[in-house]
């Protein structure tokens, strides 16, 4: 009888090496499969992403034309420090920097160009204004005058 006990027993121990061998793999088997699926989502939405990037227009970089002597808002401003009263011309403040014109025009998305009056003499001195629209003045020789325009390569 003793030995039908061990008997039993070591069966039973066998079958819970067994069971306890088949739950392990089970969970690692369900762990590569998660971790698969996860892998799978993650590159399928990388590739929707890349391609929803490449679909899209590439974006354009804004180079800059400067002119010199040229106003491009001549006739179009009604007094120093103004804005033309339709806003296709705005004041856009007070700097001898050329430089510092065209950067308040890069920040101003309806900006198209620019004219910095610099040192005339004349209340017009060192002023920036930003042209907002295609219909707007022009005049050349104006001296000390330069303009820039907005262009996308």
């Amino acid at each position: 009888m003793s030995a039908v006990i061990i008997s039993i027993l070591v069966v039973l121990v066998i079958i819970i090496v067994v069971a306890a061998a088949a739950w392990t793999l089970r969970s690692s088997q369900d762990e590569q499969t998660t971790q698969t699926t996860q892998t799978t989502q993650a590159t399928q939405a990388a590739q929707a992403a890349q391609a929803a990037q490449s679909a899209q227009e590439p974006a354009k970089k804004a180079v800059w034309r400067r002119f010199y002597d040229i106003n491009f808002v001549y006739g179009d401003v009604p007094a120093p420090r103004k804005d033309n009263p339709d806003g296709r011309v705005t004041f856009a403040g007070d700097t001898d920097s050329v430089s510092q014109c065209q950067d308040w025009c890069e920040k101003d998305p309806s900006c198209l160009g620019y004219t910095h009056h610099g040192n005339t003499g004349t209340a017009w001195a060192n002023q920036c204004y930003l042209v907002k629209s295609y219909a707007h003045g022009v005049a050349a020789n104006n001296k000390n005058h330069q303009s820039g325009w907005k262009y996308y390569v």
